[in-house]
């Protein structure tokens, strides 16, 4: 891949106030759909901040620009978010401002972003020589509220319920969560329970009260950690919570989505199922670090 110059030498990685977080999340309702990775991914942290101000997350841009430039990164932890909604395939704005990060400091990084941004990526990942130590291709599936909300409700086992996960279900759902022997445990039972705090989610349980499948809402909005138990596997459980979940977010006015990867056919044939369309590809790469996701 050619070089070309990555950034202006008077090109500064300026925080956005959190009193600014909403403006700019306002900024990506235009056009609608179409910026709506970057409004959801927005407003989910609106939300969590103004739940509980001490979620150490930051938002940067571009020399203060954003206004302009619509172009913004979003750290959490070892996840990072970026979005922008120039139309030039080099996205240059975004180039820019991903080379101003830090990424010499940064032991692990994850990313998920939208296919169009792949090229800028790409392009500050060989610039600053940095380790791909995963990537995956992702298909990124969308239901607009409307039509979550136009589906007849499915009829449940007799005995049998849905809920909102709570705390007390957190150690259970973390011992069945497939990423466990993947990511450490601070970062993961810390991630999940923050998920179950602040965010949507859907359990079914059965007559005696037992979880048997469930799905949660992550922070872009997404549907995720869609399971069910190894015994209960094959009966339709997680159809059923994925569905239970679009509603749910449908009627605090959200539209749905999931990211799913390419090789999960399982996971394709029931969100196609279900009614989300195929809209786009979303990238998951992981940066430096020992280990795979």
């Amino acid at each position: 891949m050619s070089s070309f110059p990555m950034a202006d030498t008077k090109d500064q990685l300026i925080e956005v106030s959190h009193g600014d977080w909403a403006e700019l999340r306002d900024l990506f309702r235009r056009d609608w759909p179409k910026h709506e990775f970057a409004f959801h991914l927005l407003q989910n942290y609106v939300q969590w901040k103004d739940q509980d101000e001490s979620i150490d997350v930051k938002i940067f841009s571009l020399n203060e620009n954003w206004r302009d430039d619509e172009t913004f990164l979003l750290k959490d932890a070892f996840e990072i978010y970026f979005y922008s909604s120039e139309t030039d395939e080099n996205n240059l704005h975004l180039v820019r401002l991903l080379t101003l990060l830090e990424w010499e400091t940064l032991h692990e990084i994850s990313m998920d972003y939208l296919e169009r941004h792949h090229l800028a990526v790409a392009r500050v990942i060989s610039n600053r020589s940095l380790s791909v130590t995963s990537s995956n291709l992702a298909n990124y599936y969308f239901m607009a509220k409307e039509k979550a909300l136009a589906q007849a409700s499915s009829p449940l086992p007799e005995g049998f319920a849905f809920a909102r996960l709570a705390l007390k279900n957190l150690d259970y759902v973390y011992k069945q969560w497939p990423l466990r022997n993947h990511i450490s445990y601070e970062a993961g039972f810390g991630l999940l329970k923050r998920l179950i705090l602040l965010n949507e989610s859907v359990g079914l349980f059965n007559g005696h009260g037992v979880l048997v499948s469930w799905c949660l809402s992550d922070q872009t909005g997404a549907h995720s950690d869609l399971q069910t138990v190894e015994a209960e596997c094959r009966n339709g459980y997680g159809r059923l919570v994925a569905k239970e979940l679009a509603r749910r977010l449908a009627r605090k006015g959200s539209d749905s989505k999931a990211y799913v990867l390419q090789e999960n056919e399982k996971s394709i044939k029931l969100f196609e199922s279900i009614g989300f369309d195929r809209i786009q590809n979303l990238h998951w790469v992981v940066i430096g670090g020992s280990t795979k996701l």
